[in-house]
């Protein structure tokens, strides 16, 4: 009786509803499986990769810091706590035997132009400053002093120093060094200016122990000097220029 009423529920199907003889009865389409998050139609996560990898990993890395900065230009450290009264060669000779570039220490000042017990040094490469960052807590007279690595030298003060040390000269033709080796002779001044015409005994040592005087042909070749050669080293000591 079960299957009976079943074959005449079939005939009384609207003709639109029979299926043909021949024709299957299909299974409806099972659902699309959703796509894995975070990958898409296209494959984000590589893509997202390649973004990565095209920006040099800054999406994943982020900065470096001070370190960071610094390591694409200027080589630099602040000194504070230094004594007022601490002058460019007290400075480099407390990081004696580690390169700084010429004038490469800058003492800082305020308002008033004091003093203000902080300096930047900039050293010539990465493995000098970082023998240098050994010396922090160590001392400049009684005071100790903190260093910090920092990414650039203000190229405000950069120009300054660069400039300061010919200013003031005037016409004259004699320049003072100061912060020479204790055993520097006269042959190792005119070392120190070799390419640069001096008077025939021009060359003093003294009146103190590091110091001398230089008496050039003509002013113009003493600004010349000091415009070059202020903040360079004879021997491992940083030498200092002014005119005299």
């Amino acid at each position: 009786m079960r299957a009976h009423r079943c074959w005449r529920r079939r005939l009384c199907l609207p003709q639109w509803r029979r299926p043909h003889p021949s024709q299957p009865v299909l299974a409806p389409a099972p659902a699309p499986a959703p796509a894995p998050v975070g990958k898409g139609a296209g494959g984000a996560t590589a893509a997202s990769k390649a973004v990565c990898a095209n920006s040099g990993g800054h999406a994943s890395g982020g900065s470096n810091g001070a370190e960071g900065g610094a390591s694409g230009g200027a080589i630099v450290i602040k000194m504070r706590g230094l004594p007022y009264s601490a002058s460019e060669t007290e400075i480099a000779n407390f990081f004696s035997g580690l390169r700084i570039v010429p004038g490469g220490v800058s003492i800082g000042r305020d308002a008033s132009g004091r003093a203000s017990g902080e300096a930047h040094v900039e050293f010539t490469n990465e493995a000098d400053a970082q023998s240098a960052m050994q010396l922090n807590r160590q001392r400049i007279g009684s005071r100790y002093i903190e260093l910090f690595r920092t990414k650039q030298l203000p190229s405000a003060t950069r120009r300054a120093v660069t400039s300061t040390a010919a200013e003031g000269g005037g016409n004259s033709d004699c320049l003072r060094l100061r912060g020479m080796p204790f055993n520097s002779t006269e042959a190792d001044v005119l070392s120190f200016f070799k390419g640069y015409s001096l008077q025939s005994g021009g060359v003093k040592l003294g009146p103190q122990v590091g110091q001398g005087t230089v008496r050039f042909s003509s002013a113009d070749e003493a600004r010349r000097a000091i415009v070059s050669l202020n903040h360079s080293y004879m021997g491992n000591r940083y030498i200092e220029l002014f005119y005299n």
